[in-house]
């Protein structure tokens, strides 16, 4: 009768071909775990006493590279030698053998031989053949039971060069990437620490396992008993703590190698599903875990060349998580508990910087995050969907109010309804407040450093650089703010000036007086110009904004001049303030400045001029002020401007300019009706506050 008869030739050119390292080497893997189930059929409960050599030479020459895998396993006896030329034997089905492995060594190598001594009923035997790529004949004996009574019992398979491209591609050329993706391959194996002695000679570099893996162990393994994942049986893990090394060569640092049949089908990085960064163990700190997963789950669903499982993404997924949350609670309790404190701190530092994702409370917050969530990122990624959602159904809820009015019959609890609705609205600006108040607390404590830095450094080289680097943080330089283009002078802290400055566009950083004003104006240059009075200073003609007429005269401007804190010296003509102010004056009254959009405002001949100095009044320039006025505080100085010249003049000390700003950043505080008792959220006020910049709020009601 016909029978099918194989081809084995087309068989192998369909095999899944290699696209990376770990791939590369899968035919040699197979060598490997064969030898080590000759081992374990040899010596049964004695395993340990088998030894696995493997030899490299020309590793990094695709034509030449020669492996030879030796092993003192059982030999290819008369059954074994039968399964070896059988296809798809179920020889070894016991252990999840599925009888294809040696089909990766014929589409990988150009050649490869066999040789074996084994036990026989009438003594010790030897055998050798080759293994070809060959429909008709694909063993090719050259020695067959030929008695060998001085010879050890065992395999060598010698490999000889890389027939295919994708292997030439993909098999390593270095000894450390070898050793890499082996270790990777077989760390499950060597982390039991019950298998044979393998040692892996690399061009003359001998590497021995598992005790390269061993040593890289720390403290004991840990086990947990046979538990069920519902939908998938019972599952048992053991785990091991492991140096930083251990995941060498491996994506992540933290892993979960799942078994079948005892062997290692595939290793998962368990980074965000263990959560803890770092593991301690017997004092040794940054410390990754290895998990060791097995099943009958998994034993009925590998694929037959045991390289992956026949189950979906989600349902790796579903087994990795469950395994993983009996990590957490069964082998690594201490540890998860000590990264959970940890978690719930950076939670709190991070609401403190970004009050408006402190919408609930922190373990309701804290329950929708991923668990490996600690950074700022990570926790905005979990909470911005709840942060939307909860703004969307505030704003249904006002909506319907809205349209409840409307009804012939108001519902009879609508004052109550009106009320929560206010509350949520309130609750909700609080949060956005407190961020305000926040950000601008970090920006007043680098402008105080700033300050405090320039004054220390006074003389030094990067004076200039640093007395720049502060004008540049109240405002860019050589900006202008009507540029559209110009993004970064979106980036302004003018509100420490003035509050009123907190949005203006209209202005003029360290730009020259020609390139402001439409015809005339010097080179020189004003630290700060200000003109546009809708967004800057308010209304000229009308307290509504929307009167606003450009084409209507300026007629209140704003000039600011910084001068370097600490700053001694004014010695020259053109260093007296009031000369250095009504040079602008001149060129600016009467003039007309071009906007970035060609369109021309002319300052009134009457406009008002509100000039402002920024220094340290301290050496020649408290003498230059002595006649003048002082400020209400007593700090400050102030003279009118004369003759043709309407407004005045004012000097500002650096200090003064500070703690006036700290002082609106605590009222706009406490008229969010913020209270000051949660130490995670500071807020900061001036040194003389009668509270301190580093006493605590949270909003009130939360």
């Amino acid at each position: 009768m016909p029978t099918l008869t194989p081809n084995i030739e087309n068989r192998v050119r369909k095999l899944a071909k290699p696209s990376n390292a770990a791939q590369g080497l899968q035919p040699l893997f197979e060598a490997v775990s064969n030898s080590v189930y000759a081992v374990e059929d040899r010596f049964e409960k004695e395993v340990g006493k088998g030894k696995i050599s493997i030899s490299v030479t020309s590793l990094s020459s695709p034509d030449k590279i020669e492996i030879v895998v030796s092993d003192n396993g059982i030999g290819l006896d008369t059954n074994r030698y039968e399964a070896f030329c059988t296809i798809d034997t179920d020889f070894k089905r016991a252990k999840g053998g599925k009888g294809v492995g040696r089909l990766f060594w014929l589409d990988a190598f150009k050649e490869i031989i066999v040789e074996s001594v084994y036990n026989t009923t009438n003594g010790r035997s030897r055998r050798v053949f080759s293994f070809v790529l060959n429909n008709k004949e694909q063993i090719r004996p050259s020695v067959e039971d030929q008695p060998a009574a001085a010879l050890s019992i065992g395999t060598t398979i010698t490999f000889r060069g890389l027939r295919t491209q994708e292997y030439a591609d993909t098999f390593p050329k270095r000894a450390d990437t070898f050793l890499r993706y082996f270790s990777a391959h077989f760390i499950a194996d060597f982390l039991m620490g019950d298998g044979p002695t393998i040692e892996v000679d690399l061009d003359g570099d001998l590497t021995t396992y598992p005790q390269a893996v061993a040593d890289l162990t720390v403290g004991k393994p840990l086990k947990a008993d046979s538990f069920e994942l519902k939908g998938f049986g019972n599952f048992s893990i053991i785990g091991f703590t492991c140096r930083a090394e251990a995941s060498t060569g491996l994506d992540g640092k933290h892993q979960l190698h799942l078994l079948a049949n005892g062997r290692t089908v595939e290793t998962r990085k368990v980074d965000n599903l263990l959560g803890v960064t770092n593991l301690e163990r017997n004092s040794e700190r940054d410390l990754v875990f290895h998990g060791c997963v097995s099943g009958e789950y998994l034993d009925a669903r590998v694929n037959e060349g045991r390289t992956a499982f026949n189950l979906t993404e989600k349902t790796l997924n579903q087994i990795s998580r469950g395994c993983m949350e009996k990590v957490r609670t069964t082998l690594l309790p201490a540890q998860v508990e000590a990264y959970v404190k940890e978690r719930q701190a950076n939670y709190q530092s991070f609401v403190s910087r970004y009050p408006t994702f402190g919408f609930d409370d922190d373990e309701t917050q804290l329950e929708r995050v991923p668990f490996h969530a600690t950074t700022a990122e990570e926790f905005a990624a979990g909470l911005v969907k709840y942060q939307i959602r909860r703004e969307e159904d505030r704003q249904d809820a006002l909506q319907t109010l809205i349209e409840a009015l409307d009804l012939e019959r108001v519902p009879a609890n609508f004052q109550q309804i009106v009320i929560d609705a206010a509350k949520g609205i309130q609750a909700s600006e609080q949060l956005a407040l407190a961020q305000h108040v926040v950000r601008r607390k970090l920006a007043l404590e680098l402008l105080e450093k700033l300050i405090k830095r320039i004054r220390t450094r006074d003389g030094k080289d990067d004076d200039h650089h640093l007395e720049k680097t502060l004008h540049s943080f109240i405002v860019p330089m050589g900006v202008r703010g009507d540029n559209p283009k110009e993004i970064k002078s979106r980036a302004h802290e003018l509100w420490i000036v003035d509050e009123r400055l907190a949005f203006t566009r209209a202005f003029a950083s360290d730009k020259r007086l020609d390139a402001i004003l439409a015809k005339g104006g010097s080179a020189d240059r004003p630290d700060l110009l200000l003109w546009d009075l809708a967004y800057g200073l308010g209304v000229t003609e009308s307290d509504e904004l929307d009167s606003v007429n450009v084409s209507e005269p300026l007629r209140t401007v704003m000039i600011v001049e910084f001068k370097k804190p600490g700053r001694t010296s004014y010695p020259a003509a053109e260093d007296q303030l009031e000369n250095q102010i009504t040079k602008y004056l001149a060129q600016l009254q009467g003039g007309e400045i071009e906007s970035f959009d060609r369109t021309r405002v002319r300052v009134a001949h009457d406009c008002i001029f509100h000039c402002y100095v920024v220094a340290d009044i301290i050496g020649d320039l408290k003498q230059q002020l002595s006649n003048w006025e002082t400020t209400a505080n007593g700090q400050g100085r102030i003279r009118p401007l004369k003759n043709q010249y309407r407004g005045s003049i004012e000097v500002i000390q650096w200090q003064d300019l500070v703690n006036d700003a700290w002082m609106r950043n605590n009222a706009t505080l406490r008229a969010a009706g913020l209270s000051r008792s949660r130490p995670t959220l500071t807020t900061g006020l001036p040194p003389h506050s009668e509270v301190s910049r580093e006493q605590a709020f949270e909003p009130a009601g939360k």
